[in-house]
């Protein structure tokens, strides 16, 4: 990730989903990383394209792919362009942590479990009972999203009380 963002192959780039969780708090079970990211699009394209970080990737040696995303170092990497306000506020306010000799971005507890409502698949329902208990979330944490933690406050309480339907949900899985 360093060696593309120094070179300018993408903008500004965070960690997301169960991989970054993860680093919140417990370890948790993913077949991929997420990695949410600005892409520097040429002026005048509609389209905004992965080439220019698969191009870069290859000549570092990462060609391989999966069902899930590029390999990198024995793991898929998907590179999620941020196509909204929500993961544009979450790459933006994102955690910068020192790991194995790496400085990493990481996105905070608060705008996973925003990104995890929106997604709303069954595994991202309980992954926000799960960001909800840990220690250093923060509610009122996202700015642009106040009706997401609303929605988060009566479907699963502050700090993951369980009131509502979607605590009920996570704890059965």
């Amino acid at each position: 990730m360093e060696k593309i963002l120094t070179e300018g192959v993408i903008g500004e780039y965070a960690i997301g989903g169960a991989t970054a969780a993860g680093f919140h708090g417990e370890p948790l079970a993913t077949r991929d990383i997420d990695v949410f990211c600005f892409l520097n699009v040429p002026e005048g394209s509609f389209l905004v394209s992965l080439e220019p970080v698969f191009k870069k990737l290859s000549k570092l040696g990462f060609s391989e792919f999966d069902e899930e995303g590029i390999i990198i170092h024995g793991m898929p990497v998907q590179f999620l362009a941020a196509s909204n306000e929500l993961e544009i506020e979450a790459i933006n306010n994102a955690d910068i942590l020192h790991w194995d000799g790496h400085t990493i971005r990481v996105m905070k507890p608060e705008y996973l479990a925003d990104i995890a409502l929106t997604v709303g698949r069954p595994k991202d329902r309980a992954r926000v009972v799960y960001l909800c208990e840990l220690q250093d979330f923060l509610l009122q944490g996202t700015t642009n999203h106040t009706n997401t933690h609303e929605n988060l406050t009566t479907t699963v309480g502050p700090k993951g009380e369980g009131v509502g339907t979607t605590a009920r949900m996570g704890a059965d899985m």
